[in-house]
């Protein structure tokens, strides 16, 4: 708390003080000398700024210093300059070049690459493409991107899932920070970061995430918002939406406002969306002719909204916002004529602090301070009455210092702490309260060497898990359990590579090597749990000849070896990448159908026929391949192409569960002038690698198309859109779904909207 205390005194006292100062300037321009407006110039592990219609920019450094200097742009390849600062102003004109792959600035990446220049595949969702593709949740949202699926847990509920791996090996972040809530303990459990107010959504796929935690071997998704500049404001901007669905009868209302001085702003946003049971094709439930056309309790209601303030100076920034969701959706049923509707009725209030420091001292470039608090709950409903109540109050902390050169090697280093405080209260109370704490040092450094760029990192983190005592029903009457505290130091290491081989090319390679200590819910895990339909059993405890028998310190660490290699393909006549994985996880945690049902455990008629899932480990294999082109065949017609595949197998045999099939997609465009329009459609397979106890899936096909029309004017632009999904009202049910067999994809749906932006 001292260390936070002092770190949040620095970055005000800095914002606040005059330092030494040189002034570098010049114009982005394309090869044929236009300019460029809104090329991102910055410096890295320093300053940074964005060009004005004229192309021109202006960064105030310190003197006597040397610096690399990085520009880039959504539409251009970026440049990189080092550069010798002596005293007064020095001009830097840079030219770009073309390309048709989006170069987006990546703020979740270490040391702020773009998605071009990483070592690993990042892809990003821009705001405009966000308008098209926004879904009630943020795994719908997402999972039409190469290697990333989605859990599909009825309408609110739906998690990113990144190359086979879901839950705690994801982390979702809102501006760098955990989003704090429950959605890594059960599927059925929401995502709280809204996809309708974020700037941008970025997903780093692979486990080198060191600033982020060592549990993300999977990757980690990012949703940045407007809710903090580390730039100055000094206008009034914003936009306003609204889109209705033919399938659900969904309304949805957001908005945005920022508004400053030059050194004061402010931001507000909101989104209200409520929608009714959505349509399906056919029944939810084979041979239930009842739950034709309609997917009974997968409404949803939710209303998100946020305020923030800020204050920027050349010298750094402070920053503090506040949030607040409520949403309540239903959860889909079996079918069965006596059984509740279950109900999620979820709140959040989470408050975030930004700050940093340009400068701070010799040596070093930026001094960052980021911290975060959310206090959650959900209850889980039956028939509108709560039965039990989930509770997380979480603390996050990281100070981060950019390094100037170190010889030829500069990067971040810095310290993270989290504080979890997790509680479960009624009739369902799966896991045993519990609180976690982590401490980690993590540093990241990069060096330039001609037509290639290193980059090596590490993160140490020190991990404490301390349970409470719980109950256990069992055949033979209740028990007692108090299981040990969890105490391990997990270590990640990485090194990383980019070779720009040719101008039209660069090659990604990353080495990495991950632990992970386990979760609360993979290890303690005890009880039914009406909203998956199962009942649900942690590593700590086995059945034998119908008896549990407890497990104590059977806990092992996740150790991930990956290796991560990515072709680019920069310019040309056709653009794209290919992505190949290979990781091998030694104690893995999945959850298996272990084929009995709760009467053959405990007692009590209730759950007597719910299934009994177990976290269980064993080493694993995942393979992934992703592969995405854009083909312009002239200024107006273009084809997108992407396929992926990913394979998770048991080294001692089997295969994992919950594995997406592979996907082939294409989507043809039309664009002209200030219309678009596009059709496409992807394919996904039968899914016949399957695991214990678990059924194989049919392949299925979705059709989309949209067109859009944009609307300038003096005070602002309109964008009208309208959009069908599922165009041949095709029974979709994914392989990652627990409720595949009963809660289908929505149907055949047109989705209808307008945004204001000024």
């Amino acid at each position: 708390m001292k260390l936070a205390l002092s770190s949040i005194a620095l970055a005000v006292a800095g914002v606040c003080s005059p330092v030494m100062a040189a002034q570098l300037q010049g114009q982005v321009t394309d090869l044929q000398g236009a300019p460029i407006a809104g090329a991102l110039v910055s410096i890295d592990g320093g300053t940074s700024t964005s060009t004005n219609p004229q192309g021109q920019y202006q960064l105030t450094v310190a003197d006597n210093s040397h610096i690399h200097l990085h520009i880039s742009n959504a539409d251009f390849k970026h440049v990189d300059r080092d550069l010798q600062i002596t005293t007064g102003a020095m001009t830097q004109d840079i030219s770009l070049t073309k390309t048709a792959m989006e170069n987006i600035v990546v703020t979740a990446s270490p040391l702020a690459r773009s998605a071009l220049e990483s070592t690993t595949p990042i892809s990003v969702l821009t705001e405009d493409q966000l308008k098209l593709n926004i879904e009630p949740t943020l795994g719908d949202t997402l999972e039409k991107l190469p290697g990333v699926q989605a859990s599909h847990f009825g309408a609110g509920a739906s998690r990113p899932i990144i190359r086979g791996m879901g839950g705690p090996r994801v982390q979702v972040l809102e501006n760098g920070l955990s989003v704090g809530d429950a959605s890594t303990v059960s599927a059925d459990h929401a995502v709280t970061a809204e996809a309708a107010s974020a700037q941008q959504i970025e997903i780093l796929r692979g486990p080198g995430t060191l600033l982020y935690g060592n549990g993300a071997i999977g990757g980690v998704v990012n949703v940045v918002d407007k809710r903090y500049h580390e730039s100055p404001v000094d206008e009034l901007s914003g936009q306003f939406g609204t889109r209705y669905d033919t399938a659900s009868n969904g309304r949805t209302f957001n908005g945005d406002i920022d508004g400053g001085n030059g050194q004061f702003n402010w931001h507000v946003d909101g989104t209200h969306r409520i929608t009714d049971d959505v349509d399906i094709p056919g029944n939810a439930i084979a041979n239930l002719p009842e739950t034709h056309g309609k997917l009974a309790n997968s409404n949803q209601k939710l209303d998100d909204y946020a305020a923030g303030v800020g204050y920027t100076r050349d010298t750094g920034f402070v920053s503090v916002s506040g949030a607040r969701t409520e949403s309540n959706y239903g959860i889909p049923g079996r079918g069965e004529a006596d059984a509740p509707d279950i109900t999620i009725d979820l709140k959040k209030t989470a408050w975030q602090l930004h700050s940093g420091l340009l400068d701070p001292f010799a040596g070093f470039s930026k001094l960052r301070f980021d911290a975060g608090y959310t206090d959650y709950q959900h209850a889980e409903e039956e028939d509108g009455v709560a039965g039990t109540t989930f509770f997380n109050k979480q603390s996050e902390a990281r100070l981060s210092l950019n390094n100037r050169p170190w010889g030829e090697w500069q990067g971040t280093m810095g310290l993270h702490a989290v504080h979890r405080d997790f509680a479960v209260e009624g009739e369902e109370a799966l896991t045993p309260d519990s609180k976690t704490d982590t401490l980690a040092a993590f540093i990241v450094q990069e060096r330039k060497v001609g037509d290639f760029r290193f980059e090596l990192g590490g993160r140490l983190e020190h991990y404490r898990l301390a349970p409470d005592s719980m109950t256990l029903d069992t055949l033979n009457g209740e028990q007692n359990y108090q299981a040990e505290d969890l105490v391990d130091n997990d270590l990640t290491v990485s090194a990383g590579m980019v070779w720009d081989f040719d101008p039209a090319y660069n090659l990604g390679l990353s080495l990495t090597r991950a632990q992970r200590s386990a979760t609360a819910e993979e290890l303690y895990s005890y009880g039914p749990h009406d909203a998956t339909q199962s009942f649900e059993l942690g590593s700590q405890f086995s059945v034998e000849n119908g008896q549990i028998i407890t497990n104590s310190g059977n806990n092992d660490k996740e150790v991930a070896n990956n290796i991560d290699l990515t072709l680019r393909k920069l310019e040309g006549a056709w653009t794209g990448s290919l992505s190949m994985a290979y990781n091998r996880v030694n104690n893995f945690y999945y959850e298996k159908n272990t084929g009995l049902i709760a009467s053959d455990i405990v007692n009590g008629d209730a759950e007597g026929d719910l299934p009994v899932y177990q976290y269980t480990q064993g080493d694993a294999e995942l393979y992934s391949l992703e592969a995405q082109a854009s083909i312009p065949f002239n200024d107006t017609w273009s084809l997108d192409m992407f396929s992926d595949y990913t394979r998770g197998k048991l080294v001692d045999g089997g295969n994992l569960p919950l594995i997406s099939p592979m996907r082939i997609g294409s989507t043809l465009n039309f664009d002209q002038q200030q219309w678009h329009a596009e059709v496409g459609a992807i394919g996904y397979a039968k899914q016949t690698d399957t695991a214990e106890n678990e059924t194989e899936t049919a392949g299925y096909a979705l059709v989309n198309a949209a067109v859009t029309y944009r609307l300038y004017t003096s005070a602002g632009d309109m964008l009208f859109y309208v959009k069908g999904t599922n165009l041949l009202d095709q029974d979709a049910r994914p392989h990652t779904s627990l409720l595949k067999d009963y809660a289908p994809l929505m149907g055949r749906n047109f989705m209808l909207g307008v945004t204001y932006n000024f």
